[in-house]
């Protein structure tokens, strides 16, 4: 139940709708989601990784979003994971969320995007799940991400910008594991985490790669 609690935070409108259905009836299907990390196209192939020769400061600028609207919650969960991956990167001599040395910028806005009817249809099916239990019927709930990174080197220069999208993929009651693609989680957690690293690895290289990016 913490997982699924600390999963929570992240204030998905679906799974507040799901989880709370799920709980009434059903406490035993709860404790069966799973969680389920695309990872079919992020990674970085062997010689794709780039840094730069010199890596400058930089400050940071993050915001997690629903909608393209702000969700400070998540923002506030997620915050140390991004701050994490910036360092770890290499790229840059220091991390800040104030201004530094060489006026350097980063926006990362980390989109969370709903469907609506898709949100529609899994309130739906969470609440059937949890009146059978989640013995005869299961329900599958797709999170698509759209992050945009945006780097401006110096003030009054000219942005550098890459997209990258991702997928998690949430399911409760009895599903067919095998129709859902990427890796397993048991803790929703650890998953955001995984999605959070592979998010940050790939936009960062699309970065670093740019030849207007200093090197």
């Amino acid at each position: 139940m913490t997982a699924i609690r600390r999963f929570g935070r992240l204030n998905f409108a679906w799974a507040l709708a799901i989880f709370g259905a799920l709980l009434l009836f059903a406490p035993q299907a709860v404790l069966a989601a799973k969680f389920y990390v695309d990872g079919s196209t992020l990674e970085l192939k062997p010689g794709e990784k780039a840094a730069p020769v010199t890596p400058r400061p930089l400050q940071i600028l993050y915001e997690f979003q629903r909608d393209g609207g702000p969700n400070p919650k998540a923002t506030k969960f997620t915050k140390g994971w991004i701050l994490e991956d910036l360092k770890a990167s290499g790229g840059f001599s220091e991390v800040a969320e104030t201004p530094v040395a060489g006026g350097a910028v980063l926006s990362i806005k980390f989109n969370n995007v709903v469907d609506p009817e898709k949100l529609k249809k899994a309130k739906a099916d969470g609440f059937k799940t949890g009146l059978s239990f989640g013995l005869f019927g299961g329900t599958v709930v797709e999170d698509l991400y759209e992050v945009t990174f945006e780097y401006v080197p110096s003030p009054g220069a000219a942005p550098i910008k890459t997209v990258v999208f991702h997928k998690l993929t949430t399911t409760i009651g009895k599903v067919d594991q095998c129709t859902i693609p990427g890796v397993q989680y048991k803790k929703g957690d650890l998953a955001v985490r995984e999605l959070v690293r592979q998010v940050m690895v790939r936009g960062l290289n699309n970065l670093f790669v740019d030849p207007a990016f200093p090197r």
